[in-house]
């Protein structure tokens, strides 16, 4: 994990801008071997479909954290390990219909001698606007066949099983790379309007690629799926650990096996027409849990820690 500025007091200030970070809740506290307990979030921007990093640094004798963004749960996963701090990390998203104003996130710890402590922030959220995309695609596309609607609804559940999990893999500290090199055609977010009809947001950014563009892993994990299905193709997720999981849809062809480790740039397939499409590209799509956000988040090195107006803010303690 990168460095990180120790704490030596207790402040809270008021940035102006995006990144805003106000304090709820701050005092003074430390673990039985005298290290701050402290949480610190990190993100790209807070606006609507962005992801958000929550790091925190606890007594190696402290039990896992729990806390909550919003009114959604977040999984620890452990990052770091010294013989003076455990440090642990959690993912969240901005919700695409947050209003803009604050959300607040909370931790709370429990050390080994069952005190509790708990810490309180709010990020101001800016407000962002998402585009309108109308295509023209195959009608079973839009209003399935009766024949279809059984596989549908297995691979649903299928999908709805996969983002359920949250597994203790240790999550990326570093920026993710791009899955293909080809610039974007379609945005994240875009209000989609299929044959006329309206459609959920969409759930990712397509990528220029002609068919049979090798496609990369865009970060290190575990390959959760790699099959066929009905909407996007040929289609494989990552899952990175707590909650976390980028997908690769439309494939020509799938190269990654299901249930095995996977590195950053490994092939995971070639880029294809499959699914419901207009033409050739890759799908590529990230979310926490069931909720969406921009993948192009995790190629940047504010979410993972460089310094910015955000980052550099003081960690605020865990406090009894």
């Amino acid at each position: 994990m990168k460095g990180r500025r120790p704490f030596v007091s207790c402040l809270s200030r008021t940035r102006k801008g995006t990144a805003a970070l106000l304090l709820l809740a701050a005092g003074c506290a430390e673990g039985a071997s005298g290290t701050p307990l402290a949480a610190r979030a990190y993100a790209r921007a807070y606006a609507p479909g962005e992801v958000v990093r929550v790091e925190v640094v606890l007594d190696p004798a402290a039990k896992r954290p729990a806390g909550e963004f919003g009114k959604a749960a977040m999984t620890f996963v452990e990052a770091a390990r010294t013989e003076t701090s455990v440090t642990w990390t959690a993912w969240a998203v901005i919700p695409l219909d947050v209003a803009p104003g604050a959300v607040s996130y909370r931790v709370t710890a429990t050390r080994a001698d069952g005190a509790a402590s708990s810490v309180s922030r709010e990020l101001t959220i800016e407000p962002k606007e998402f585009p309108e995309q109308r295509l023209d695609v195959e009608s079973k596309f839009v209003n399935p066949p009766k024949a279809v609607l059984a596989r549908i609804d297995r691979e649903k559940k299928k999908l709805d099983a996969i983002y359920g999990r949250r597994t203790p893999l240790r999550p990326p500290d570093a920026p993710f790379v791009r899955p293909v090199p080809g610039e974007p055609t379609s945005e994240f977010g875009t209000k989609r309007v299929f044959n006329g009809e309206p459609r959920s947001p969409h759930p990712g950014i397509d990528l220029r690629a002609a068919t049979g563009t090798p496609v990369l892993a865009a970060g290190p994990g575990r390959v959760a799926l790699a099959s066929d299905l009905y909407y996007s193709g040929g289609t494989v997720i990552i899952d990175h650990g707590g909650g976390l999981f980028t997908i690769y849809a439309h494939l020509s062809k799938i190269e990654a096996k299901e249930g095995t480790e996977i590195a950053e740039g490994a092939s995971v397939g070639l880029s294809g027409a499959t699914g419901r499409v207009t033409g050739p590209h890759l799908h590529w799509g990230a979310r926490v849990g069931g909720s969406i956000f921009d993948p192009r988040a995790l190629l940047d090195a504010k979410l993972f820690g460089a310094p910015t107006s955000s980052s550099s803010e003081p960690a605020a303690p865990v406090t009894p």
